[in-house]
């Protein structure tokens, strides 16, 4: 073999490997845009209507940020009518992160705004994720990107064209018919502040359709109080302040222990927890599908007592309270 064959040959590999990464990616390019999308539950959508809501809303305001607890379990015109400003409510799922939370809302702040953070007893010990749930979101509100840290946006996006592929040979063969009957999961299911408003008014469901809440160790992690910190200090630039309250949780879930690392913890940080947390305690019976998803009643007690914290707190400015 002559040198100028064993010196061509890396070359030719290099080519074939450069025309096939194109071949994907043209591939990726097109599936991302086939109108298909990765799942046929529209439920992360809603993520767009709560930044756009962000967006246009003057200060001050209320925005509320926090995992699905706060999703289900907030009476947002209650709190508006408590605190005389416009409340949206950013929550809809743990998974995204308290990372993804702090950095979708910290640019949109202004003075005398109130930031209402109520996480999950899981976002304590696991403050920054990566997962599915991100992939979900960005593919129906693909604005949510710019929350995600820039070295993690590739291979969302490359992850959503590929569910975005797959859904639309499902489509093809047929097998998506009978998908998507959800009747809760829906972004049509939010009011316009942002709160899920589906499931009030469903049936009760028995304690075997509740998910109770799981507890890891260790129960408090080291990204969280970084993150909060981040939120309050980008907050005070602003003029903001920032609240942060206990999630509800039901009876038969309730970790008194969890509940005292994550008070002194928060305490010792500087950013205690508003409240009693056995005051956010309530009956299993008030809960939807999870131990923290509160149904009607139960959301309506939890938004009072939330009121009732808040105007007790002299730093909050409370309509109630003047």
């Amino acid at each position: 073999m002559s040198s100028s064959t064993s010196n061509s040959e890396p070359l030719r590999l290099f080519g074939r490997a450069l025309l096939g990464a194109g071949v994907v990616g043209m591939l990726l390019v097109c599936a991302f845009h086939n109108g298909h999308h990765a799942s046929v539950i529209d439920y992360h959508g809603a993520v767009a209507a709560k930044e756009a809501r962000l967006a246009a809303l003057p200060s001050p305001k209320v925005v509320i940020i926090g995992g699905s607890n706060a999703t289900f379990g907030m009476d947002s015109e209650a709190l508006e009518q408590a605190l005389c400003r416009p409340v949206v409510n950013m929550t809809i799922h743990a998974n995204l992160g308290v990372e993804f939370m702090v950095n979708e809302v910290k640019g949109h702040l202004g003075p005398d705004d109130l930031v209402i953070a109520s996480f999950e007893y899981s976002a304590f010990r696991e403050a920054i994720r990566d997962n599915d749930v991100h992939v979900l979101t960005v593919d129906r509100a693909p604005g949510a990107i710019r929350a995600l840290p820039w070295y993690r946006r590739p291979r969302v996006i490359a992850d959503v064209a590929i569910l975005r592929l797959q859904a639309a040979w499902k489509e093809l063969l047929g097998e998506r018919k009978g998908e998507g009957q959800e009747r809760v999961y829906r972004a049509d299911g939010f009011n316009d502040r942002g709160d899920m408003v589906a499931h009030i008014g469903l049936p009760q469901r028995g304690p075997e359709k509740q998910q109770p809440v799981e507890y890891k160790s260790p129960v408090f992690g080291d990204d969280f109080l970084p993150l909060a910190q981040e939120l309050v200090d980008s907050a005070a630039v602003h003029q903001a302040q920032v609240v942060f309250v206990w999630p509800c949780v039901a009876a038969s879930s309730r970790r008194p222990d969890v509940e005292d690392v994550v008070a002194r913890r928060m305490a010792q940080a500087g950013h205690p927890l508003l409240g009693d947390p056995s005051a956010y305690v309530f009956p299993d019976t008030a809960f939807h599908d999870t131990h923290y998803h509160l149904r009607g009643a139960g959301r309506r007690l939890r938004t009072e007592q939330l009121i009732r914290d808040l105007c007790s707190n002299p730093s909050v400015n409370c309509c109630l309270s003047e």
